[in-house]
C-alpha cells in the first residue's frame, strides 16, 4: 500500500513538475521544485518553485564527487545534496536506499541525500534521487545537472519532493602556468650573491609567486645554498623574471654549475584553486667584480 501511494504520489509530482518547470527547462533556466505530502516537516506541504529571478543559486563538486546546491532569496534558503557510494561521480540513473549526507552517508555504503531550508531539517532521512543529466567540467565545476528526489524524515511515511535542474554556462578555461629558467646567471665574486633569470607564462593574467632555491657544491665540504622568493605579473605574453640569491650562510656562492630549483603558483578564481609550475636543472654561474 505504501509502495502504491508514494508510486502516485511521484506520478503527481512529476505532473506538476511538468506543468512549472517544462517553459523554463525549454529556455534552459535553472530551477529548483519543492514540496511534499501532508504531514512532512520539511516542505509544509507547500509547493514552491525558485528560478534565478527569485533569488541565487551556487552548484559546487562536494567532497564526495556528489553535487551540492544552494538557493536564497530574502524571504527562502535551501540546500541540497546528492552523492553516491565510494565517492563515485554521479551519472544518470535511479539511486535508492539513500541517507543523510553527510553522516551517516560517510560511515554507509549506500547513496547520500540531504534537501533542508527554511529552517527546517531532518535528523535521520531515507529517500532516493535520481540523476538525470550531470556535466562536469575541470575541477568539478557544475556545467548541468539535473535530478528528483524523495525524502522521509525521521522514519515518517510523508515524504518530500522536488527537483532540481542547473544549468550553468560552460566551464571557462582552467588556469596554466609555465615556469622556466635560463641555464646561465651571474655571480659576484667579492659578496658572493648570485643573479637567476626566467621566464613565466599564463593563460590568463594573475599574478605568479615564485619560490625555490639555489645549490652550489662550494668544496668537498662546503655548500652555498640561497633561496628564490618573488612575485611576477604574468600575462598570456611571457615575462621575464630576475631574483637576487644572497648565501644563507658563510659559504658564498661563486663562478661555476648551480642546481636551481624554482615553484610558481598562482590563483585561479574561477575555480577557486591553486595551479602549480615547476623546473629544476643546473645553471652555469659567471662571475663578475663586484
Amino acid at each position: 500500500m505504501r509502495s502504491t501511494a508514494a508510486a502516485c504520489r511521484r506520478a503527481l509530482i512529476a505532473m506538476s513538475l511538468a506543468l512549472l518547470a517544462a517553459p523554463s527547462a525549454q529556455a534552459g533556466v535553472t530551477s529548483l521544485l519543492i514540496t511534499g505530502d501532508q504531514g512532512d516537516y520539511i516542505s509544509g506541504a507547500q509547493l514552491l518553485y525558485f528560478t534565478p529571478a527569485d533569488g541565487g543559486f551556487n552548484v559546487r563538486a562536494n567532497t564526495s564527487n556528489g553535487v551540492s546546491v544552494s538557493f536564497n532569496s530574502y524571504s527562502h534558503w535551501w540546500y541540497l545534496d546528492f552523492a553516491l557510494p565510494n565517492k563515485q561521480f554521479l551519472t544518470p540513473g535511479v539511486y535508492t536506499n539513500a541517507v543523510r549526507y553527510p553522516y551517516p552517508y560517510i560511515v554507509s555504503n549506500v547513496p547520500g541525500l540531504s534537501v533542508f531550508g527554511d529552517g527546517r531539517g531532518c535528523n535521520t532521512l531515507t529517500g532516493r534521487f535520481e540523476v538525470r543529466e550531470a556535466v562536469y567540467g575541470p575541477f568539478g565545476y557544475v556545467e548541468r545537472f539535473h535530478a528528483t528526489f524523495e525524502q522521509h524524515c525521521e522514519g515518517a511515511e510523508p515524504a518530500l519532493f522536488g527537483e532540481i535542474q542547473i544549468i550553468n554556462l560552460p566551464p571557462p578555461p582552467a588556469l596554466t602556468i609555465t615556469v622556466t629558467f635560463d641555464k646561465n646567471g651571474t655571480v659576484k665574486n667579492v659578496s658572493g650573491v648570485a643573479t637567476v633569470r626566467g621566464t613565466v607564462t599564463c593563460s590568463s593574467a594573475t599574478t605568479v609567486n615564485l619560490f625555490g632555491s639555489v645549490m652550489q657544491r662550494a668544496s668537498r665540504f662546503a655548500l652555498a645554498t640561497g633561496s628564490v622568493n618573488l612575485s611576477v605579473n604574468c600575462s598570456t605574453v611571457s615575462a621575464t623574471w630576475s631574483a637576487v640569491v644572497s648565501p644563507a650562510g658563510s659559504v658564498p656562492f661563486g663562478p661555476g654549475p648551480a642546481q636551481v630549483d624554482v615553484h610558481a603558483n598562482a590563483f585561479d578564481p574561477n575555480y577557486g584553486t591553486f595551479v602549480q609550475s615547476q623546473d629544476s636543472g643546473l645553471i652555469q654561474l659567471t662571475g663578475g667584480r663586484r
